[in-house]
């Protein structure tokens, strides 16, 4: 049987069907390795363009790997058997970067920023305390990086830091803070 827009359904189970159909709220979707969640979620996607619940710019799909996201644009742009550049699948990080990339200038970046990870941030701080001559074998890169980091999830960054009177290690926090950012 080869599928077209009017049996596509009956390439389902019963469970993925009812999955697929449900158009009302969230759908929780839990299953075992192979069991067929990236076809239901796919066919899901198919159902809500084929329904016109949703046009293709309207469409974004989450995945955790990289690799489950190329599988799902895949599989999507096989069974709509056109192009999908209009719907945006991928991670979680990558999908973030996408929107940032479109946006920079509405959070504060320039459009050439770049993204580090973990390691890069603590070579980031070691080379900046070891040019501010910032002794790292009493408070270690990490400390500062952690620090920095639990700042910036309170909203409190490096221009929103009290001018006073810091214990040295604080000084050395909004120092290397402000270089950092």
């Amino acid at each position: 049987m080869d599928l077209n827009y009017n049996n596509y359904l009956d390439f389902l189970n019963i469970e993925q069907k009812k999955a697929v159909e449900n158009l009302e709220g969230a759908c929780l979707v839990l299953a075992g390795a192979g069991s067929g969640k990236t076809r239901v979620l796919t066919y899901k996607i198919l159902h809500l363009l084929i329904q016109k619940k949703a046009f293709p710019n309207q469409i974004l799909a989450v995945t955790f790997t990289n690799k489950a996201a190329s599988e799902m644009k895949s599989r999507v742009s096989s069974l709509l058997q056109q192009p999908i550049e209009k719907m945006w699948f991928g991670t979680f990080h990558s999908l973030s970067a996408k929107i940032l990339r479109s946006h920079y200038k509405l959070v504060g970046l320039k459009s050439n920023f770049i993204i580090i990870d973990t390691e890069d941030q603590l070579k980031l701080i070691k080379q900046i305390c070891e040019r501010e001559n910032i002794n790292i074998k009493e408070k270690t890169p990490k400390y500062y990086l952690n620090v920095i980091n639990d700042l910036k999830n309170k909203g409190i960054f490096v221009n929103k830091l009290r001018s006073q009177k810091f214990k040295k290690s604080e000084n050395d926090i909004k120092k290397i803070y402000k270089i950092y950012q």
